[in-house]
């Protein structure tokens, strides 16, 4: 039988190696990275011929076959988004190469965490599966769509610079992709260790009620702490793994981030124009059911992809929540326990999990309410600019 979470693990593995935005190898039978001569050609190849088909791309004037009827707002606004993709594109290739050693080191250290906690894997396949389908039909529909859209117009030259748009933006979706894996498996093992925080919370009240010998007692609570211990490290451990996983990612979520600001502003531009402009839109017509369901699948995967930070959040909270509990135990509980629970307490106080990028935001619910705030108002901008100087007519 097909494992599904290694399927799709395997297709973003390879598709990733494919495009060049991979540029190492990933033992597929044991998990273990590894920089190889053959990767970094093949990936250093891919990018340079990326990178030199640009001026193609400019020189084609694509976006005349995209918005055959726009007026040149339009025209300024796909340019300015075609600029932030090109350029974060650049930026976040060259981090990739410039943090490469330290991307195989980070891998690793996952890898040995999850040989330790295997059953982890099973807490990470409906995140897995649900992304691999999400990513496959966003970009399938969007491929689609273009092709569609300009079938009759197609030479080339517009083929080429069109498949160069899109493997730009598959660069970005493996780029997530790997970001959200990694945090999924951060999700994981944080509830590996609440169960075990809420066991040991449960196991300590429950010798408060047992008429055990006073020695007895004392061993028990002893490997109760022992056990407290040991999540302690595993937390110290991950949060390690988490301050280097936002360090090796941080120029490149500041890329996506405003590339994802660039194309939701101009995507409700865009569909505020084409009711504007195109009063008698066909809604059964089959370029208008793609365009719906690119836009429903790519805000499908991108509320897919920022909301593990947010479920990474809240299990977080709730570990924080569970060793609050260790004041409501017995007075004759033994103190190392005590101390255990006091020493997890602090360890979380005084080094906070944060999804920092670059220092200056960090991932959470109250950026995802900026974010929409900033589509809003310069999405609103847009609009009122262009019914201010264009007629509908």
């Amino acid at each position: 039988m097909v494992d599904l979470v290694q399927f799709v693990l395997r297709c973003n593995y390879y598709y990733g190696r494919l495009i060049g935005v991979i540029n190492f190898e990933i033992d597929l039978e044991t998990g273990e990275p590894r920089l190889t001569r053959g990767a970094t050609l093949w990936a250093l190849a891919i990018n340079l011929l990326t990178f030199s088909l640009v001026p193609l791309l400019i020189s084609s004037r694509v976006w005349q076959v995209f918005l055959v009827h726009a007026n040149s707002l339009h025209q300024y606004v796909f340019l300015l988004m075609i600029f932030f993709r090109v350029s974060c594109v650049i930026v976040t290739v060259l981090s990739r190469w410039w943090q490469r050693q330290r991307l195989v080191r980070l891998l690793r250290s996952y890898r040995r965490l999850t040989l330790k906690q295997p059953h982890v894997v099973r807490l990470w396949r409906r995140g897995v599966i649900a992304k691999g389908i999400t990513s496959f039909l966003a970009e399938s529909v969007h491929i689609i769509l273009g092709l569609y859209g300009m079938r009759d117009m197609l030479t080339p030259t517009i083929a080429l610079s069109v498949f160069l748009i899109y493997l730009i933006i598959s660069w970005m979706n493996i780029i997530l992709a790997q970001y959200f894996f990694s945090l999924l498996n951060v999700h994981g093992h944080y509830l590996l260790m609440n169960e075990e925080l809420r066991r040991i919370v449960a196991e300590t009240h429950l010798l408060e009620l047992l008429d055990h010998g006073k020695s007895l007692r004392q061993l028990k609570y002893c490997a109760l702490a022992d056990r407290l211990d040991s999540v302690a490290l595993l937390q110290s451990q991950l949060q390690s793994l988490v301050r280097r996983l936002t360090q090796i990612f941080g120029p490149q979520t500041l890329c996506i981030y405003i590339t994802f600001n660039a194309t939701l502003i101009s995507g409700a531009y865009y569909a505020f124009s084409a009711i504007r402009y195109s009063v008698d839109i066909d809604w059964t017509s089959t370029q208008t059911i793609l365009t719906l369901c690119g836009a429903i699948l790519y805000m499908t995967d991108s509320h897919l992809t920022y909301s593990i930070t947010s479920y990474v959040e809240i299990v977080y909270k709730e570990m924080s929540k569970i060793i609050a509990q260790y004041p409501t135990f017995a007075q004759d509980v033994d103190r190392r326990l005590i101390t255990a629970f006091e020493s997890l307490k602090m360890q979380l106080v005084s080094n906070p999990q944060k999804l920092s990028v670059m220092g200056l935001y960090n991932l959470e619910r109250a950026t995802a309410l900026g974010i929409f705030s900033s589509l809003i108002s310069h999405s609103l901008i847009l609009i009122q600019y262009d019914i201010k100087h264009y007629n509908a007519s």
